[in-house]
């Protein structure tokens, strides 16, 4: 079970509890964008009708005459187009101040609905950005800006057969967002990969969240001395915002230490990002790459045309010569003959350091084992073969 933090206008609102199985460039925030509703027209008491009596020997009342059916009918017309005449150039001028990209005029005369985990709600799809063959960034506008705290998930469905899927957001932080990117890699067995990947620009998109997977705020952060992480293509995402937060925090100097595997160098993604970090924190974050393969390096065409640069990172899966001297060195396991002692400072020693893993199914499988119904299956692959204990690793949900 995870715990959820849901979106409201402006702020944050009580945790919950939600299921999870969850899955990126980092741009700035966009700016914030508020759309005020028009004023309600101000309330007024409609004068009582004054019966006009005259002096006369019957004492009689006089009344106004009735006014024709076809009278009414004209009058009612006329006033019902002025109004929605009139509601229309409000709601034209109020699109072009703001911004707005929505197209159907009633959308104004409905208040905006907040991103919750309490509902699906539909997100306006505003921009996609092709990053790589199979790879793409979505950028949501968020119909009021809420907080999405590090390492949480939103869902997206695909509400044509009912199937929905995690993403980890690209930039969550630890303030008020009016936008929200998901970075998605087309896979063919799929659902909802392919469902974004044939997705256009002013589509609305059913989501739902954000989900809390991992505390990884700048104040959780505070009870590690290391983190290691273990990243596979687009799992990179649940990464970045923690790496920032860790980075940026001056209360603590946590360390960082990442290794990026992915199946090209294309698909390396913030590695620009990351490089500059490795020389702006050199004793915080260390950096290791692998890759699937190496795409053979073509000849110049000529001698104005320079040559890919080589390739300098690690080729193949992950394995323990790439692992052994990047991560916090595993903890001996508490055995039953420990004393009290010793095991409360095992345990201690436990908590200083963490590993992390984050990826495709596969890739979480080969380097951890599986996670299980419960996330907290026994330790297996490279990691349980160098003597990594269930408490020394989390599994990000896939």
């Amino acid at each position: 079970m995870l715990r959820l933090s849901t979106c409201s206008r402006g702020a944050k609102t009580a945790s919950t509890l939600f299921p999870t199985s969850a899955s990126h460039i980092h741009p700035t925030a966009a700016q914030i964008r508020c759309y005020a509703r028009p004023p309600k027209p101000s309330s007024f008491q409609q004068p009582t009708a004054q019966k006009t009596t005259f002096n006369s020997t019957s004492s009689t009342t006089a009344r106004a005459p009735k006014a024709s059916t076809t009278s009414n009918i004209i009058t009612f017309l006329t006033a019902s187009s002025l109004g929605i005449g009139a509601y229309l150039y409000q709601w034209n001028q109020h699109r072009s101040s703001s911004g707005a990209v929505s197209s159907n005029p009633f959308d104004f005369f409905s208040p905006a609905e907040s991103l919750t985990t309490e509902k699906w709600t539909p997100i306006q799809l505003t921009k996609i950005t092709k990053v790589s063959e199979h790879t793409s960034l979505f950028e949501f506008q968020l119909p009021s800006p809420c907080t999405i705290p590090i390492s949480s998930a939103i869902y997206v469905k695909d509400d044509q057969i009912q199937a929905m899927r995690a993403y980890t957001p690209v930039h969550s932080v630890e303030q008020d967002q009016g936008t929200v990117q998901l970075l998605i890699k087309r896979y063919s067995e799929g659902q909802v990969s392919r469902f974004m990947h044939d997705a256009k620009e002013g589509q609305k998109i059913e989501m739902r969240g954000p989900v809390l997977i991992w505390p990884g705020g700048r104040e959780d952060l505070k009870q590690w001395d290391e983190i290691g992480m273990i990243a596979g293509g687009t799992g990179i995402t649940a990464f970045m915002p923690i790496i920032h937060s860790a980075l940026t925090n001056p209360d603590k100097k946590v360390k960082i230490s990442l290794l990026f595997a992915s199946q090209s160098p294309e698909e390396l993604y913030f590695k620009d990002e990351l490089d500059y970090l490795v020389k702006t924190f050199p004793n915080q974050l260390r950096v290791s790459y692998t890759v699937d393969k190496v795409p053979a390096t073509p000849a110049a065409a000529s001698e104005t045309v320079a040559a890919p640069s080589k390739w300098e990172g690690h080729v193949g899966f992950v394995n323990q010569s790439m692992l052994q001297d990047l991560l916090p060195a595993p903890k001996k396991a508490i055995t039953q003959g420990d004393v009290a002692k010793d095991k409360e400072k095992a345990e201690e020693d436990v908590k200083k350091s963490i590993v992390l893993v984050c990826g495709p199914e596969n890739m979480v499988n080969h380097v951890a084992g599986t996670r299980g119904m419960s996330g907290q299956e026994p330790i297996r692959g490279v990691l349980g073969a160098m003597g990594y204990q269930r408490e020394q690793v989390f599994r990000f949900p896939n």
